[in-house]
């Protein structure tokens, strides 16, 4: 039993560490694969790393805060934009004001006489008027 877990944990691990084909065709056409390329394409073998770096979980942890600290502001803004909308479209359409109607004075100009008393010369009476 032992031996046959050895053995699968072998294969497992050389399966991690598999090489990687880049094969580019006479034509251009560029293909990744696990095989080995065909005679007539050009061959270079990819350096895929079996190990990557730790996070950092001290700045992972700082984005995921500023991303959620973002998440609430827009929220909130969504949030008051909708409250708004809500308010502005349950409001009573305005009622167009009514202005007063205009007050029309009809005014009609009276004939100027000039009184008997005044002196007129006859030639620069009016023609309305006549007498002494």
């Amino acid at each position: 039993m032992r031996i046959a877990l050895a053995c699968g944990l072998a294969a497992f691990a050389g399966a991690a560490h598999a090489d990687v084909f880049r094969c580019t065709s006479s034509a251009g056409a560029v293909t990744y694969q696990e095989m080995p390329c065909a005679p007539d394409q050009a061959v270079r073998v990819v350096d895929v790393p079996e190990r990557y770096p730790a996070a950092n979980q001290a700045e992972r942890d700082r984005l995921f805060q500023r991303e959620a600290a973002l998440d609430r502001r827009l929220e909130a803004e969504r949030e008051r934009e909708s409250r708004e909308a809500i308010a502005r479209m349950s409001r009573p359409a305005p009622v167009a004001a009514q202005e007063p109607e205009p007050q029309v004075a009809l005014f009609i100009p009276t004939p100027l006489r000039p009184s008997r008393r005044a002196h007129v010369h006859p030639h620069l009476r009016p023609p309305f008027f006549r007498g002494g």
